[in-house]
């Protein structure tokens, strides 16, 4: 039997609540599985100003402890806050979207490790309002963005309808320019990510579990939505949350609870059942004494 030594997470609507909250029960048997030696990476779309106060609830801080950020384009250690993978555009990357973006009416949200900036000629989005206030969040004029080449931001986003995003989509998938440039994902219904072409969260798992001498056969992942279709491919143990979208079920090899009812702990208690047992045991004999 394939032995897992790494599980990948992602965050919204799989491990946390939906008040984005981590539940008890999933902060424990993480813990416990950590202290086991299996690895726990966190694989989000989020900064790491976002996902920081996830990651300090769980307190991993071994030298082998990674998050794995913007849907695939940053691989950082926990421990030495050392880069292991950095992908991100500059704005000249990006005009041909600009252009398809002002002349659909489209806001556009640019997203840099620690801070959004929304073009102020494109119009403000709703994004502001899905954010954490960790994230600071200001409005900039293309012009200013224009004189700045140094300028970097690992993803963009457009927060918009599911209509219209759908409707973007189509002319997106029919141009080869984007398609060469940009991977392009809906994060939620409400949300279209774009990260560099080459990024997902698989190819980041792929270079990590190189890393750390493993292969896809030790690795087991979690997620509900596109940008985790990849990684659930990859993953010898793909699992699909029960509130996950039909597309992200029919890639995984199993299926859980949803988030509301803690599926990643309810799968990891079984599947990983001798070590929740023995930490089970454990716990009883130190409430004896």
């Amino acid at each position: 039997m394939t032995t897992i030594k790494l599980i990948a997470l992602d965050l919204d609507n799989t491990l946390l609540l939906p008040d984005k909250t981590l539940s008890h029960r999933n902060k424990c048997i993480l813990q416990t599985l950590h202290h086991h030696h299996i690895k726990i990476v966190l694989t989000t779309g989020r900064p790491l100003p976002n996902t920081k106060p996830i990651l300090d609830q769980l307190n991993f801080t071994e030298k082998d402890d990674y998050v794995i950020l913007f849907n695939g384009g940053l691989i950082k250690n926990l421990s030495n806050n050392n880069i292991l993978l950095n992908k991100y555009f500059s704005i000249k990357n990006i005009q041909h979207i600009l252009l398809i973006l002002k002349s659909l009416s489209l806001p556009i949200d640019l997203v840099t490790q620690n801070h959004v900036y929304s073009i102020k000629e494109y119009g403000q989005s709703a994004y502001s309002q899905l954010i954490s206030r960790s994230l600071p969040y200001s409005q900039i004029n293309l012009s200013v963005l224009n004189t700045h080449t140094n300028f970097q931001f690992n993803k963009f986003v457009v927060c918009a309808t599911s209509e219209q995003l759908s409707h973007l989509e189509k002319i997106l998938s029919n141009s080869p320019l984007i398609n060469n440039q940009f991977n392009f994902v809906r994060s939620r219904r409400i949300l279209l990510e774009f990260v560099p072409k080459n990024v997902n969260k698989a190819l980041a798992l792929n270079a990590l579990l190189e890393h750390l001498s493993l292969t896809p056969d030790n690795l087991m992942a979690f997620g509900d939505e596109e940008n985790d279709i990849e990684m659930i491919k990859l993953a010898r143990i793909g699992v699909a949350m029960g509130n996950a979208i039909p597309k992200v079920k029919a890639a995984a090899d199993f299926q859980t609870l949803d988030n509301v009812h803690d599926g990643v702990s309810e799968f990891l208690e079984s599947y990983f059942r001798n070590i929740t047992l023995d930490q089970h045991k454990k716990e009883q004999h130190q409430l004896n004494f």
